[in-house]
């Protein structure tokens, strides 16, 4: 049985209103955007009897629904980045958090900041576009190509399938086109290379970056060295990339 009072005066400017038995809706001065107050819950969790489960039921991304997208595995990804960076979990659409008594008013506010972030449009989408740099990329490459002249995830040699190229557009000596991130990202496109290359694989090496700066000095040397081109950014791609590779194909 959930002490309610000794909850309520532990956590301070909440109330608690029954919505059936066993579930208590959370009554707390935090409002969505549209003014409706937040939806949260309390019930017994169902993993420990002794532990108590602070929960949004799902409302908070049926409500965000209404005017963002969860559409793409990146966007899935940010949702999932922020739920785990303010340590709560996400199970079938519901937000939540297991506390003890005793932790009551820490996990209701770190809940509470979890949903903030998460139904506050303008944030969510400045971090989905922070990681759609392969998307994006993907989306320009499929524009510009017939799907016929370009293969995706494409691994040269057959005895190591963990080898792939991003992008390969079809030519007598095709372009093996990659987008890089990060410098684990950096580190993978020159072992592939090196390899393809050892391999007696004919191919021309184009490198996109998010931000060539971003990485470190090794990996930025490193690549450089191995790349026949590259673009600093996507949007340095996107002025002058499909220029540059339709003359490549037209000396191949």
């Amino acid at each position: 049985m959930v002490d309610l009072e000794n909850l309520r005066r532990s956590a301070g400017q909440i109330d608690f209103r029954f919505k059936r038995t066993g579930i208590h809706k959370i009554l707390v001065p935090f409002f969505y955007e549209d003014g409706d107050m937040y939806d949260i819950f309390l019930e017994e969790s169902p993993v420990a009897p002794d532990m108590l489960r602070i929960s949004d039921r799902g409302l908070t991304i049926m409500k965000l629904s209404y005017v963002f997208d969860f559409d793409t595995d990146n966007k899935r990804d940010v949702l999932r980045s922020i739920i785990s960076q303010n340590r709560v979990q996400l199970d079938n659409g519901a937000i939540f958090v297991d506390a003890t008594p005793e932790t009551f008013h820490q996990s209701l506010y770190q809940l509470l900041q979890t949903l903030t972030k998460v139904s506050n449009v303008d944030i969510l989408s400045r971090d989905v576009i922070k990681s759609m740099f392969y998307d994006l990329l993907g989306e320009f490459v499929n524009d510009i190509f017939d799907k016929h002249a370009v293969v995706e995830r494409f691994a040269p040699l057959r005895e190591d399938d963990n080898l792939v190229v991003d992008y390969k557009i079809n030519a007598d000596k095709p372009i093996f086109l990659y987008g890089v991130k990060d410098d684990s990202k950096a580190s993978k496109v020159v072992i592939s290379c090196l390899n393809f290359q050892k391999s007696s694989i004919p191919f021309r090496s184009l490198i996109v970056h998010e931000n060539l700066d971003q990485l470190n000095s090794f990996n930025k040397k490193q690549i450089t060295n191995i790349s026949d081109k590259q673009y600093w950014t996507l949007d340095d791609f996107k002025l002058g990339g499909a220029e540059y590779i339709q003359r490549e194909l037209s000396v191949s």
